[in-house]
């Protein structure tokens, strides 16, 4: 019985990949389908991990500010391809199929077999499209597959509290789980923190064993030290412990632009301003996450019939959602995490249908699976952001034009990317960044001076052979030189583009940039 399941599983799991592939062919602009991915936010990953598998310390040689395990993620990409986000796609691809099969246990729970692949393709199908998603390649899609794998084990216990158990591995794994998310980006940590809490509290509170939960609490820790420990080993042994700390925690939590000026209760609730935000970028995640919650909790599909359990599901998405708004920012893929609880929606549609249709339940099932796999990828290539913006392959960019001009006269140049976070120019010219600060992050200038004075140092002392800036709308050339004067006495610009990038679907709305190429007048 165990090698058929085994067997079924691995099948399953098989699918699923072949599954993550397709759709993320047309879904991420990191696939061979495009010429580069154009976000700036994969870009900087990327050239964080290509930096690192070429030997640099990351935060100490070179700075920025997400999580030391993304960066690894990425520096693992470079290894199948340093000139190309192809490698960036391949890991992509095998982080959703994992997602995918995630959700595929957790339907499994309450639906025969092909009802659960369908859920999950679909959760997957919706995660993937969604205005959230943008480009690929967040942090957030990183977290996807742990998360999901949390909220099964979650899920089994709370179905039926009296016969299932959550052994000390479980609570060891969970708590390893929580400790990459912490080093990939700590925000999203929060959905853990609420998982071990809520568990904890109702075999304290509900079950009266103490003892128990505190050592769960105990084991979960454990098992979130056994993930950050060796990240704290490599950077003492790196003489970066103190960069790492400072950049990834201390400039996180103290250098973006906060509202100071809110009261209490405006702090209170402005975090569920920013997170209804997401009705209009996310308007398909946005609703099939909350049914999905709201049908756990109403239905008796999921759970166990005690309110300490129909609610359980429901506390750690809103704690978790809370917490990663509370920051008072607001990005697009902050949403993401939202798409693991629209796999229940899904199950509980699937639930329906077999209730509906009975005897026939196994064929429909079959058909539909079997309609739906190839049906989620093709249509995807209609109203996906990167099937509709991003440039093909073999089209040329901005990116590409900047860096042939670059490898035509001064290829082993000095490059910065200047005033804005990485817009492709080291990828493009295959170049690792020669300065610490290669990009300007979004942080606050009178927190951390740093960033910008180290940019404007750069330049001003001619160490930059090359200078990019990708400039937003509304500013001139004019401003860039009055931004850094020695732009205009000792650079010379040899090329500039207005490009686009687009930033919804739905919208249509599009941020048209102006790509400048500035080359040392010595050279």
């Amino acid at each position: 019985m165990s090698n058929k399941k085994g067997l079924l599983n691995g099948s399953i799991f098989l699918l699923l990949l072949a599954f993550s592939f397709g759709i993320l062919y047309i879904c991420t602009a990191s696939s061979p389908r495009y010429a580069t991915n154009p976000w700036n936010d994969a870009n900087a990953f990327l050239t964080m991990g290509r930096s690192m598998a070429n030997g640099l310390t990351i935060y100490k040689d070179i700075f920025e500010q997400k999580g030391p395990l993304l960066y690894l993620i990425h520096a693992v990409a470079c290894l199948i391809s340093d000139s190309s986000f192809f490698g960036v796609y391949i890991i992509q691809s095998l982080f959703l199929s994992a997602t995918a099969f995630a959700a595929y246990k957790i339907a499994s729970l309450y639906v025969g077999t092909v009802w659960s692949v369908i859920s999950a393709v679909l959760t997957c199908f919706v995660t993937v499209n969604s205005g959230g998603y943008y480009y690929g390649d967040s942090a957030e899609e990183f977290c996807l597959p742990l998360l999901m794998l949390s909220i099964y084990f979650f899920c089994r216990f709370f179905k039926n509290t009296e016969q299932e158990e959550l052994g000390k591995p479980v609570f060891l794994l969970v708590g390893f789980f929580a400790g990459c998310v912490a080093m990939i980006k700590f925000t999203v940590i929060g959905f853990w923190f609420a998982w071990a809490a809520y568990i904890s509290l109702y075999t304290w509170i509900a079950k009266k064993k103490f003892t128990k939960a505190l050592v769960n609490a105990i084991i979960f820790l454990c098992g979130m030290a056994i993930a950050v420990a060796p990240w704290m080993i490599y950077f003492a042994v790196k003489g970066a412990l103190y960069d790492f700390i400072n950049t990834y925690f201390v400039l996180n939590a103290t250098a973006y632009p906060k509202a100071e000026s809110l009261g209490f209760v405006s702090r209170i609730l402005e975090p569920l301003h920013s997170l209804g935000e997401n009705l209009v970028i996310s308007p398909v995640l946005f609703i099939l996450g909350f049914l999905g919650i709201i049908l756990f909790a109403a239905t008796k599909i999921f759970t166990e019939k005690r309110f300490f359990s129909r609610i359980s599901v429901p506390f750690v998405c809103c704690l978790g959602l809370y917490i990663i708004y509370f920051g008072i920012r607001y990005y697009n893929y902050y949403f993401i995490p939202m798409s693991a609880f629209t796999v229940f929606t899904f199950i509980a549609a699937a639930y329906l249908l077999d209730k509906i249709t009975k005897s026939k339940s196994g064929i429909i099932a079959l058909i539909l699976c079997v309609a739906i796999i190839p049906s989620t990828i093709v249509v995807s290539n209609y109203f996906n952001l990167s099937s509709k913006f991003a440039p093909r392959k073999g089209e040329e960019t901005v990116q590409s034009k900047a860096a042939e001009y670059i490898g035509a006269h001064n290829p082993n140049g000095r490059i910065l990317n200047y005033g804005s976070l990485d817009s492709g120019i080291y990828l493009a010219a295959k170049q690792i960044p020669q300065f610490k600060h290669f990009e300007q992050q979004n942080l606050l200038y009178d927190k951390y001076p740093e960033n910008i004075d180290e940019q404007n140092r750069y330049i001003a002392e001619g160490m930059a052979d090359y200078v990019v800036v990708s400039a937003k709308p509304g500013i001139e050339l004019s401003d860039i030189y009055n931004k850094n004067i020695a732009l205009k006495t000792d650079y010379t610009l040899v090329f500039s583009q207005e490009y686009s990038i687009a930033e919804s679907t739905l919208t249509n709305k599009k941020t048209i940039l102006t790509y400048y190429l500035f080359q040392t007048k010595e050279n």
